[in-house]
């Protein structure tokens, strides 16, 4: 059976608002939000936190709802423009899978929150992270790795025919499990759209509604 693997935050949920709430709180003052859109999380710790990794274990606590005021901040999130309509159209011809860096605690609020915005959840996957995963990671490759491995164990199930992504290092496990189509979604105030093609993309797109006529 084809399958189509998209990914959930900043890809078809925007977690700006949501991130830089829990920066904001986690550090004790008001970072710009500017920061939280063009700078990676390790980035931020470095410069507001001195790489205090207390407070780096604090901010994934409150953005993994381990720590359940986190799950208040959930209410920050944002749809993204015109994912939910293609994904319905590719849901009714592919089966659906969400590949997420979400940690399983969090699967019946991803859950909501999928429905909340209309996205379908009926006939679905949802593949996520074990939070003793996450918080052993010490690189990104780390995660690159365990994306590949989730990765082939769908590929063991489905024929992947396309996934849509927004970060750039993903696209080297999707390019090295030959998915023929590999969609970035660029997030130009991070990441160039060089970055997503060298890392293997076959396509960038400024939005989803470029993919509208998108089989």
């Amino acid at each position: 059976m084809d399958a189509v693997v998209v990914d959930i935050d900043d890809t078809i949920v925007s977690t700006d608002r949501r991130r830089h709430a829990a920066w904001c709180k986690v550090l004790g003052i008001e970072i710009p939000f500017q920061d939280v859109e063009s700078s990676s999380s390790e980035e931020i710790l470095k410069k507001y936190g001195g790489s205090d990794r207390e407070i780096w274990k604090r901010f994934w606590m409150l953005v993994l709802c381990v720590d359940e005021s986190g799950v208040d901040l959930l209410e920050l999130d944002e749809p993204i423009p015109n994912a939910m309509e293609i994904l319905k159209k590719w849901s009714r011809k592919s089966k659906l899978i969400y590949l997420t860096a979400r940690t399983e605690n969090m699967r019946p609020l991803t859950l909501y929150e999928l429905r909340k915005f209309g996205y379908p959840t009926n006939n679905i996957e949802l593949k996520m992270f074990t939070l003793d995963d996450w918080m052993e990671y010490s690189s990104v490759s780390a995660v690159v790795k365990t994306r590949s491995m989730m990765l082939a164990g769908i590929l063991d199930r489905y024929n992947v025919i396309r996934v849509v992504d927004d970060y750039p290092d993903f696209f080297v496990a999707y390019r090295d499990h030959s998915v023929p189509e590999r969609i970035g979604l660029l997030r130009e105030k991070r990441f160039s759209r060089e970055q997503y093609l060298s890392n293997g993309a076959t396509r960038v797109v400024e939005g989803w509604d470029e993919l509208a006529m998108h089989v």
